[in-house]
């Protein structure tokens, strides 16, 4: 269905001013007028494009925490970031900021202050544990975060107590079972083995008997202890001590209200962090997200965070904005099968309805018997798309860093100028945006291509279960980077002839 919702304020009008009336131009047309003008603005000046019939959310009047939910392309991000600035000028408090990536906040704040510079300074951008860690030493709590001592320690725990048993059985690589002590056992805040035996394992399919619990159980106290020998904290570490700060007494939250954007993505632990900042005060937590766009594994349901969503305070956007209907029904296609539970424990089909308003542009299948043959194709693809516009509309997206690197040298060599997702700023750059599909959340390009899109959908393990989880995520994480594309979608394969 197409739907035609009312006209749009300029691109950057600030949240509280509504657009001049006009009694000589048709609504409609005032609407279509300024999406094409956006259109054809730098795709940066589009990522803050908001629809006037958006404003009301962003003005709403919520009396405890909140949450915008809605499939991806419905400009939640862009409510967000609007609303942040409407706070700010009515709370004597700071506004924060949050998502889980560490690029995307250094772009949102690009974004804040070309919408709303007067109130830029009194709206706090950060990830998640980039602003648990600066928390923790404000106030004075000795931190030793370490990634790679952290990694060498569960490295060492699964050589001692989980690569010869019943674990590898069932997956006989680690990264599976670093991924449970992360987001089921450490991202919940579980303390004994009665509380993982009992535990819902949301998000993670595979079926884990007492006697495979027990086994993660016991790798994962080797692990704390290899850990505690080094004295190093990994990042779960952050969210446990800052939510251990936030409940002391001397605690007083510096912020009027705090954003929440992609809250599919945090821990447990990291949405009761965030929780701890604002209570349930009235206009205090946003949270923004959908489910079907977590590219994490685990998950949470927001009762188990003591948080009450209720009424109109649970808001669900259906008007895509950004991508054409060929683009989105190629995105549906990937995760059609694939039913998910968001955060507010409703299940939800993989195929959902969406209101489409952008209706120029496609997506272009190309199948090369080798990776050569397809790296030319993509190449030409590449040029094709710059001569209309140059480099800077233009994304390539992997599912790997170690693809990120490959295609880094394949444009190097061909002289294409890029500018890594980790680097972006949110400013207009004459350069290919080159990421992983994790690093593009959040993110939208005018042309997105996706080299070798399909290796990670035929990965196997030894266990059915496992397997099929792993798709299941790959399938969630390429549907993320296909959506990021407004205008046109290049998707290549090698494919060797039977």
């Amino acid at each position: 269905a197409t739907t035609v919702p009312p006209g749009p304020p300029p691109p950057h009008a600030p949240p509280d001013e509504a657009p001049p009336a006009d009694g000589l131009f048709e609504a409609g047309g005032l609407r279509e007028a300024a999406l094409a003008e956006a259109r054809q603005a730098p795709i940066e000046r589009w990522m803050t494009f908001l629809d006037q019939h958006q404003i009301p959310l962003v003005r709403r009047n919520w009396a405890g925490p909140a949450r915008i939910s809605g499939p991806a392309g419905t400009g939640k991000t862009v409510v967000g970031l609007h609303r942040a600035a409407y706070l700010a000028r009515r709370t004597p408090k700071k506004v924060l900021y949050v998502t889980f990536a560490n690029n995307l906040p250094r772009v949102q704040g690009t974004f804040l202050a070309a919408m709303a510079p007067a109130v830029a300074d009194r709206v706090h951008f950060h990830s998640l544990h980039s602003w648990a860690h600066g928390f923790l030493n404000e106030r004075g709590v000795a931190t030793h975060l370490h990634g790679d001592k952290a990694l060498t320690a569960f490295s060492l725990a699964w050589k001692n107590v989980g690569r010869d048993g019943p674990l590898a059985d069932v997956d006989p690589g680690s990264q599976y079972w670093r991924e449970e002590i992360d987001h089921v056992i450490k991202g919940r805040g579980i303390t004994t083995l009665d509380q993982y035996a009992a535990v819902p394992r949301r998000g993670r399919r595979t079926r884990l008997g007492r006697a495979l619990r027990e086994a993660v159980w016991r790798l994962h106290e080797e692990y704390e202890r290899l850990r505690a020998d080094r004295r190093v904290h990994d990042f779960n570490d952050i969210l446990a001590l800052a939510l251990g700060e936030t409940r002391r007494e001397t605690f007083s939250s510096p912020y009027g209200a705090v954003v929440v954007d992609e809250v599919q993505d945090l821990t447990l632990v990291g949405i009761r962090l965030l929780h701890s900042l604002t209570g349930d005060a009235p206009n205090g937590l946003l949270l923004i997200g959908d489910g079907q766009q977590a590219v994490y594994p685990g998950g949470f349901r927001l009762s188990e965070a003591g948080i009450d969503i209720r009424g109109d305070r649970g808001q669900v956007l259906r008007t895509n904005y950004r991508n054409t209907r060929q683009v989105i029904e190629a995105a549906l296609a990937v995760v059609a099968d694939d039913a998910f539970e968001d955060i507010d424990e409703l299940r939800t089909p993989g195929r959902r309805d969406v209101d489409l308003i952008h209706h120029d542009g496609g997506v272009v299948r190309v199948s090369r018997p080798t990776a050569a043959d397809h790296d030319r194709a993509f190449l030409a693809a590449l040029h094709e798309r710059a001569s209309d516009g140059g480099w800077a509309g233009i994304a390539v997206l992997c599912p790997t860093r170690r693809a990120v690197g490959d295609y880094q040298r394949l444009l190097r060599g061909a002289h294409i100028p890029t500018c890594l997702l980790d680097h972006y700023k949110g400013t207009p750059v004459d350069a290919v945006k080159l990421g992983t599909y994790r690093r593009a959340k959040g993110l939208e390009f005018a042309h997105v291509l996706l080299p070798r899109h399909d290796v990670l959908l035929h990965e196997t393990t030894p266990d059915a279960d496992v397997t099929h989880e792993r798709r299941e995520l790959a399938r969630r994480q390429l549907f993320v980077a296909m959506t990021r594309a407004r205008d046109t979608l290049w998707l290549g394969t090698v494919a060797p002839p039977p």
